[in-house]
Formats: structure tokens, sequence, C-alpha cells
């Protein structure tokens, strides 16, 4: 009966992802960008109530998580207005801020080798650069209403290279089912960014498509991540056999 039951579970699941991927691609395709945007929101709603419908145990950051991105494209819809744009950037500083803190303890766990430094402040030092170039592009600054704007974007493309970073180490570290889905959703989402940042800005539309796929796979694997507490303990074993055998 609980195999049964795990199997509808699964299926609704998987229902609620494909039906939502339609709809939102549809809409990009079909649709004009503020439809596209409200589309999203939506979405997130809906996975919001299907992971408060179906934890077990709470997930506090999982939740958090969750509830950032809500918030965020509440101000997402009004993203030309300055005051949207300033909270749809510190919203997102604090929703990325809160997955990296939810991987935090394990992060302290490991041993960081010096060339593991090198490689993370040579990638830190790339993106920066990268980031300073293309907010002194014209297409770029002149969407810029005051001083702050420019600081919450820095801040904001920070927050995402801490996410991919540890996402890394955490993966390197473990080589676990659990920490790979953990790596998988946090690039989508770095993805889905940087993809939305060349559609919105340099006008390439196909990159819309690529950030709404980017940015809903990583929101199921997110929600998948918070409800399976079962790769919890998969991950502790997984950890112990590969450390036995080192």
């Amino acid at each position: 009966m609980s195999s049964k039951f795990f199997n509808n579970d699964k299926l609704i699941f998987i229902t609620l992802i494909v039906l939502a991927a339609i709809v939102n691609l549809s809409v990009v395709a079909f649709m004009d960008l503020e439809s596209s945007r409200f589309a999203r929101f939506i979405t997130i709603l809906l996975f919001l109530v299907y992971f408060l419908v179906k934890k077990k145990v709470i997930n506090f950051w999982t939740l958090s998580a969750l509830l950032f991105f809500t918030v965020r494209d509440v101000f997402f819809q009004f993203y030309e207005e300055p005051w949207g744009y300033k909270l749809y950037l510190l919203i997102g500083i604090l929703c990325y801020t809160t997955i990296v803190l939810e991987r935090m303890p394990k992060i302290s766990e490991i041993n960081i080798k010096p060339s593991v430094i090198v490689v993370t402040l040579l990638l830190v030092a790339a993106n920066t650069y990268t980031l300073y170039v293309i907010m002194n592009m014209s297409m770029v600054t002149h969407t810029f209403h005051d001083n702050l704007e420019p600081l919450l974007l820095y801040g904001y493309g920070a927050a995402m290279m801490v996410l991919g970073v540890q996402a890394i180490a955490y993966n390197n570290k473990y080589n676990s089912n659990r920490s790979l889905l953990y790596t998988f959703f946090a690039f989508g989402f770095i993805f889905s960014d940087i993809a939305a940042l060349f559609a919105y800005y340099f006008n390439f539309e196909l990159f819309y498509f690529f950030d709404r796929f980017f940015f809903l796979g990583s929101l199921a694997m997110l929600v998948n991540y918070g409800l399976n507490f079962e790769s919890v303990k998969e991950e502790y074993y997984q950890y112990e056999m590969i450390d036995k055998k080192l």
C-alpha cells in the first residue's frame, strides 16, 4: 500500500512539473512579458502549496527559500518600477543566502585544499569582472534609477557566485545523490538568471525559454530536495562508505 501511495505521489509531482512546463513555455512563446511573469508567479505558488501539503517534516530552509521565491516574484510583476526592481533584487539575495545557509553546517565540515581556494578565487574574480563589464554596457546602465540599484545587482551576483561555489564544494566532498541534486538546482537557478539577463537587456528572446526551463527544473528539484528526507540518511551512508574506502 505504501509503495502504491509513493508511486501515486511521484506521478502527481511529475504531472505537475509537465503541466507547469507546458503552460509556462506556451505563455512565453505566445503571450507578452507581463503574462509570462504572472505565469511564473502562479507556478511558484502551486509548488509551494504542493510542498506544504506533502511535507512530513518541516524543512525550515526549503520552506523559507520557497517563500522568498514567492515574494520575489510578487515584485517581479513590477520590475520596471524603481521600488519593484530594488525589492526583487533584495529578496533574491535573501533567497540565495537562505539556500546557502541550509548547507552551511555541511560546508563547515569540509577541509578545503589550497588548490580549491585558488580555483574558487579565480572563479569569483572572473565572474565579478564579467558582471562589471555587463553592468557598464549602456543597455543595462540606462535602466538604473539611482546608485543603490547597481550595488544590489552586485550583491545579487555575489550571492549567485557563493551559491555556485558552495554547491561545487559540497558535492565534491560528499558525492551523494543529495549533493548532486543540490548542485543541479543551484546551477539551474544561476543559469536561469543569466539567461533572463541576456533575454531582457540584450533582446535575445530565445533566452526567455532557457530562463523558464532552468527555473522550473530547479524549482521542482528544490521541492524534491526539501521533501525527500530519505536522501539525508542515504547521503550519510554513502559518505561513510566512501570515507572507509579512502
